[in-house]
């Protein structure tokens, strides 16, 4: 099992609920936009618990990054205590949520903190210049729980189109509300047919909207790929 010794260089606030976690890569280390890594960080007695994360970094940035929301499991409560400095180990790099050359026309849906597979790819694209056009659904609860907001929302090019559609929004709020369903995908994505699919988010969120996709609008099974973030 290949495996890597990093130290933790910054925690980033992304909500009140969501932080980043930055580490300098190890020389040589590789890995592919969207994919995932186990993370052992130590253990507040003696020992390492283990818990596994997609990057939220691109291959073309500086750094390795997860993005997690903090939770009250063990995991998540010591990975909050971390200091700077601190080293973790970080191992079998996995997974195939990436976008292949071939691609032309991608949609990303995504659910809350389903987002860092996206945000991966999405940087890895505009990075390295691709041609790649991508349109990213993303649905939360109200917009202070929208991760990389400020990130996303400054993108500017033609090849990028974000909507957000909110379930329970704060008052003032014009775009879509509710959850991600079938109107909302079809009003956001014209040539629905045209694209290859990718969806990330919690699985009862992910299997919904994969039947939304394959049984009532249509896309060939094939075009739709899925992460299921679980324990996030």
């Amino acid at each position: 099992m290949p495996e890597w010794n990093v130290k933790l260089t910054d925690k980033i606030e992304r909500t009140s609920e969501i932080t980043s976690f930055r580490f300098d890569p190890p020389e040589g280390f590789k890995y592919l936009p969207g994919q995932f890594f186990f993370v052992y960080i130590p253990a507040e007695v003696e020992g390492s618990i283990m818990h596994h994360f997609s990057f939220s970094s691109s291959p073309s940035e500086p750094f390795i990054e997860f993005t997690t929301r903090i939770r009250d499991s063990p995991f998540k409560i010591r990975l909050n205590q971390l200091t700077i400095g601190t080293a973790v180990k970080i191992a079998t790099v996995s997974g195939q949520f990436t976008i292949a050359e071939e691609m032309k026309k991608i949609v990303f849906v995504c659910g809350g903190i389903g987002i860092t597979a996206a945000r991966s790819n999405i940087k890895w694209v505009l990075d390295s210049h691709s041609r790649v056009d991508v349109i990213l659904l993303y649905g939360n609860r109200d917009s202070t729980n929208i991760a990389f907001k400020d990130e996303l929302e400054h993108i500017s090019v033609d090849s990028f189109k974000i909507y957000h559609i909110l379930s329970d929004p704060e008052e003032g709020w014009d775009g879509p509300k509710g959850f991600i369903n079938a109107e909302f995908i079809s009003s956001s994505v014209l040539d629905l047919t045209d694209r290859i699919w990718f969806i990330s988010g919690p699985p009862v969120m992910v299997k919904s909207i994969k039947t939304i996709l394959t049984s009532v609008l249509n896309i060939p099974e094939g075009k739709v790929k899925t992460e299921n973030y679980v324990g996030y």
